[in-house]
């Protein structure tokens, strides 16, 4: 048996300890089932336990449970598994020494800039990231470097990639700036994405739950409450 989630009847809000991220379920299946949790596809715990404490991930991410059948536990499922809405940037340019504003060719790097908003405009105060241009100090573009031309007449250029982090619905721009080693800055490069992620859930409780119900049997009437979701 394929990792099926089928038998998973319940699971209670994760809750945070401080040190790790508890999980916890329940399922119809006998004492003695295998259980995998995947974190964005990857899997990170199996036992026989209803319950299991993983790292906080760093972004938001998918996290799937489900029972497995006998020594099937430390087969990775991963791939099986729907992936998660595309809520990141990706960024990729090309660049070289030729975008040294001094003339010098002693490019440093790029730094992206972003906005801490969708549609706020671009926070040139604080970078969200910083790329090296040439890691380990080794040049991979000029004259007679790389392909000719994509950087000018008779110039080289390597190529950059940059991820974000996970980011909320909108349309969001970016700035990648060239700087060299005395720390002049070219013109930014200036771009923008649009993510369509899922909904943030609800926020928790004190207690680590995030629906709270309450009956009145005056009224026969049940009351849902809970907390807006964070931004």
């Amino acid at each position: 048996m394929p990792f099926d989630q089928s038998s998973i009847t319940d699971v209670r809000p994760p809750v945070w300890d401080g040190s790790a991220l508890h999980l916890e379920w329940s399922s119809t299946a006998p004492d003695g089932t295998y259980f995998q949790v995947y974190v964005g596809r990857v899997l990170s715990w199996y036992g026989t336990s209803r319950w299991v404490a993983v790292p906080m991930p760093t972004s938001r991410v998918r996290i799937d449970i489900g029972a497995v059948g006998p020594g099937e536990q430390a087969t990775d499922f991963g791939a099986m598994l729907a992936t998660a809405p595309a809520d990141r940037a990706y960024l990729s340019w090309l660049g070289g020494s030729y975008l040294d504003p001094s003339g010098d060719d002693d490019i440093a790097g790029f730094r992206i800039y972003g906005e801490i908003a969708p549609g706020v405009g671009i926070d040139y105060t604080d970078a969200l990231d910083e790329i090296p241009a040439y890691p380990g100090g080794i040049l991979t573009d000029g004259f007679g470097l790389g392909g000719f031309g994509l950087g000018g007449f008779g110039r080289a250029a390597s190529s950059y990639e940059w991820t974000s982090q996970s980011l909320r619905s909108g349309t969001w721009s970016f700035a990648v700036v060239s700087f060299d080693a005395a720390g002049n800055c070219g013109t930014p490069a200036i771009t923008s994405a649009t993510i369509q992620s899922p909904p943030r859930p609800p926020a928790a409780f004190p207690d680590g739950t995030r629906l709270k119900a309450s009956y009145d049997p005056t009224t026969r009437r049940v009351t849902l409450n809970w907390l807006e979701s964070p931004s």
